[in-house]
């Protein structure tokens, strides 16, 4: 028996990366999808054709996470499409102001960073908890961040889905459990394109020596969404080769 069968899943930003091996994940353990992107709506239709190609059920829809009027249309369309929810990733991530600059600071860019990594994260699971509630299950996996690295937008919005998630593990308990996984230098085409003395250098800092790769992820977010890990909730897995315990310091 395949470990998520005939489970719903949406994903956001699922059109490459990180979201899109986790949406292909889920449907070669038995899930049907609902493949979320803002923009890249060719790449979002080519992975739900992917998808459909395995046996299962998908649809591409576009929708900001920011914005309710299209959160709300797209999980109504995913419960016309498949009658019901049970499993959302929220993976959609915004990175444009990473870099904040205290002597002429873009606050619309760093406004659009807090719309999608945090709000986003919480209308997502506000509207999909509706339906999770209603059924008595479901199942909500956070993708956020924990680091010292990186720009101070992207450091202040997106480990904010720390919190989120244990604060949303506690609201939504016993029927919705909420995890989040916590990735660490994971290839999606950032690291491959460094040059070769930061790849060796950051290769030579994470103690499993490799970085790992979006199939890392999605590995244990089939886990986090299946019964294996019924006992888990307000729980965050780091999936980083122990780069966290030997930061690379850039």
């Amino acid at each position: 028996m395949k470990r998520l069968n005939e489970k719903v899943a949406i994903v956001t930003g699922s059109s490459r990366g990180i979201g899109k091996s986790i949406a292909l994940a889920f449907a070669r353990e038995g899930a049907n999808l609902v493949v979320n992107c803002i923009l890249s709506e060719d790449k979002a239709r080519n992975v739900a054709s992917e998808i459909r190609s395995m046996g299962r059920k998908a649809i591409a829809v576009r929708a900001d996470v920011s914005k309710i009027e299209e959160v709300e249309q797209m999980i109504d369309q995913c419960v016309k499409e498949f009658g019901r929810l049970d499993i959302l990733v929220n993976n959609a991530a915004d990175f444009s102001a990473m870099e904040f600059s205290l002597d002429n600071p873009d606050w619309a860019g760093w406004q659009r960073m807090v719309d999608v990594n945090i709000r986003g994260v919480l209308l997502c699971s506000q509207v999909a908890s509706r339906h999770m509630l209603k059924q008595k299950s479901g199942n909500i996996i956070n993708i956020v961040a924990d680091y010292a690295g990186g720009g101070l937008s992207y450091m202040l919005t997106k480990p904010a889905g720390i919190p989120l998630t244990k604060g949303l593990a506690r609201i939504l308990a016993p029927h919705v459990r909420v995890n989040a996984i916590r990735p660490g230098s994971i290839d999606t085409g950032w690291v491959s394109a460094l040059p070769e003395e930061d790849k060796k250098r950051l290769k030579e800092s994470i103690p499993l020596k490799r970085w790992g790769q979006p199939e890392d992820v999605a590995k244990v977010a089939v886990f986090l969404a299946s019964d294996e890990s019924a006992y888990m909730t307000g729980t965050v897995v780091a999936v980083d080769g122990g780069e966290s315990i030997n930061p690379w310091a850039p």
